[in-house]
């Protein structure tokens, strides 16, 4: 089975690990994994996610399931690797382009 692909979209880094390997998800990054090690931490592949919410320390009690399950949420968790967003971001799309008007310019020519 192919790796998987984890994307924190939290603003807080998760350290974890299984089988003695240790991995960093910071905000905003994406980590390719193993799907065992997916499994283990974030309850990949499983419908009942309250053992690993738990081990994360997300719901301490049934009354924090929600919260939990809100901060799951906010992973991104895929076989294939995040798109980039090829487009501009919408600040930079609104910015108007240069008046075509101009003045006190030099006009060079050039021999040929």
């Amino acid at each position: 089975m192919s790796n998987i692909f984890v994307t924190n979209n939290t603003d807080k880094t998760l350290k974890d690990g299984f089988g003695g390997v240790f991995y960093e998800f910071r905000p905003g990054s994406t980590i390719e994994i193993p799907p065992e090690t997916a499994r283990h931490i974030f309850g990949y592949g499983d419908d009942k996610k309250e053992p690993y919410l738990a081990r994360l320390g997300w719901a301490k009690t049934s009354n924090d399931l929600d919260a939990g399950l809100e901060i799951l949420a906010q992973w991104e968790i895929s076989t294939q690797p995040p798109k980039k967003n090829q487009s501009l971001s919408p600040l930079v799309e609104r910015v108007p382009l240069p008046s075509q008007k101009r003045a006190g310019g030099k006009v060079l020519s050039v021999a040929a």
